[in-house]
């Protein structure tokens, strides 16, 4: 006899995290299924260590609940102001370890990790079983909508233009302070004039540590370290603590719901009846040149994501939640981030129990 699970929650990133936990606080019996070895996704093991998307313009929390919860276990300080935004700096050993924190916490919920999806069975426009489990509902958290590519519905996605994926690595040993955006032009022009596509530096909590995005490719980036260390002062002794390189994903596919949300919705900073979630973020598209074109928000504002944005149209008992949302390129730009991915994954959970009753 097959296993029975009132709640499925594919991919075990940020989303998916907040979807597992939440979905087995409401009593729901829950499985996570993750075609990794361990929980974390982006947040854990790209090699990022800001967490985005989390505070409005005033370093206030956008979404309480489980997002607030999240962040505050993560944390080791304060929120950074950097321009209008804040971020929360943090360390991916941590992110991860807190995941398993609330993972054990949580009686009602099965994590079956190394298992792709597969051998989706829909009848009468709902999901009856996966990976030969019988399932009541399904939040996809995969950031591919494998869910939606499996069964055939449609998808929007971006592409190299609007979500160039990037390399993130962290450098140790650098004695340089990189504060502003002169003190980053400074360390950048010998590595232009090289010919690099652009580098991007972001806070990290280790010391004598800075973490990088790099757009161009994987192979390059001890090529770049080099030229780093002879040509930069401050970087003369730096290493890169990975010691492999792999593409990070921005952003993929996202699963058309009932209502997609928009970029000019985002920009607009819209509100919905059925709202369950705040984004603050700006719009950020990032070319496969390493450019970014950046929008912001009217000031001190937020965008709503509704109900809607979560539920998908051709399957009647799926739900979507962080980079899966129904939205199109330009709207994604912004609701990615982590924050905005743990109030969605919250949400969707909260929308797949209730749609079980």
């Amino acid at each position: 006899m097959k296993e029975k699970f009132d709640i499925a929650v594919i991919g075990s990133g940020a989303a998916g995290i907040a979807a597992a936990v939440c979905a087995a606080r409401t009593g729901a019996k829950t499985l996570l299924l993750d075609k990794n070895s361990a929980a974390g996704g982006t947040g854990g093991f790209s090699g990022l260590t800001t967490l985005c998307g989390l505070y409005d313009e005033a370093g206030n929390f956008l979404n309480t609940g489980f997002p607030k919860q999240f962040a505050e276990a993560v944390s080791e300080g304060s929120p950074i102001k950097n321009g209008r935004l804040w971020v929360l700096p943090y360390r991916p050993e941590k992110f991860r370890g807190v995941s398993e924190k609330f993972f054990g916490d949580c009686q009602s919920l099965k994590m079956v990790w190394n298992s792709p999806l597969e051998n989706i069975v829909v009848e009468n426009e709902k999901i009856i079983s996966l990976n030969g489990f019988d399932v009541g509902a399904v939040i996809d958290c995969s950031g591919m909508s494998d869910v939606a590519q499996k069964t055939g519905i449609a998808t929007l996605e971006t592409d190299e233009t609007t979500q160039a994926s990037s390399v993130v690595f962290q450098l140790r040993n650098v004695t340089r302070e990189i504060r502003s955006t002169a003190d980053a032009a400074q360390v950048l022009l010998p590595l232009a004039r090289a010919g690099f596509p652009p580098l991007h530096f972001h806070i990290n909590l280790e010391p004598d540590s800075i973490t990088a995005k790099f757009s161009g490719p994987p192979e390059t980036v001890p090529k770049l370290i080099e030229l780093l260390r002879a040509n930069v002062r401050g970087f003369e002794n730096c290493s890169a603590v990975q010691k492999e390189f792999s593409i990070s994903r921005r952003a993929g596919k996202m699963t058309v719901g009932e209502y997609v949300l928009t970029g000019a919705d985002a920009l607009g900073a819209k509100k919905f009846p059925d709202a369950v979630a705040r984004c603050a973020w700006p719009m950020e598209q990032w070319g496969a040149d390493g450019k970014t074109r950046v929008r912001f928000l009217p000031p001190g504002d937020f965008y709503e994501i509704p109900a809607r944005s979560l539920r998908a149209v051709k399957i009647k008992n799926l739900f979507m939640a962080g980079k899966t949302i129904s939205a199109d390129a330009d709207a994604i730009a912004s609701a990615r981030v982590m924050g905005c991915c743990l109030a969605t994954g919250e949400a969707a959970a909260g929308l797949a129990a209730q749609s079980l009753k």
